[in-house]
């Protein structure tokens, strides 16, 4: 159908105006994709990011939950009703910002060490602190830098609540 709109193509056109006809019906998928040799820079350079020099000021957004695009939604599901059996769990309460960051990476370094896949970071909900919650978006920042966390989601009522995360681990 080139040349001339027919009947139908301009009567559609009435109809609905601002349409434009589409001379190309094909659509180049490639274009919107980043180069791979450009992918690989960007997670080389996130696995190298220091997990003791972050900070609160780098922050922009806070995530409750993230699931890496690896996991099933099945054991996406798990995680979030709790159903996985936690090897270890963490307690922040109390812990200053330098502390509880040396407290989560050796944290870390050791369950991966045993071999744990489901850990429980309490950070609390932050409803003691003079204006707004410390601990909680910095973990979950932490959480979101950190190369060995696949998932981390807040826990359930019995486990915590929003006062602690729920962390799966590589």
């Amino acid at each position: 159908m080139t040349g001339k709109p027919t009947d139908t193509e301009s009567d559609f056109a009435a109809l609905v105006p601002g349409v434009k006809r589409l001379h190309d019906d094909r659509i180049n998928h490639h274009q919107q994709r980043t180069p791979k040799s450009i992918a690989k820079k960007i997670i080389e350079e996130s696995a190298r990011t220091d997990f003791a020099a972050l900070s609160y000021s780098q922050q922009t957004e806070i995530r409750e939950s993230f699931f890496d695009h690896g996991i099933q939604r099945k054991l996406q599901k798990k995680i979030r009703q709790g159903l996985l059996p936690v090897d270890d769990s963490l307690d922040l309460h109390g812990y200053t910002q330098k502390t509880a960051q040396a407290a989560l990476s050796a944290f870390f370094t050791e369950s991966l060490n045993l071999g744990h896949k489901m850990v429980i970071v309490i950070h609390g909900k932050g409803q003691r602190s003079q204006s707004s919650a410390v601990l909680k978006p910095l973990t979950l920042h932490w959480l979101s830098q950190h190369k060995s966390v696949l998932a981390w989601c807040p826990a359930q009522p019995r486990d915590g609540g929003q006062g602690a995360s729920y962390v799966y681990l590589r």
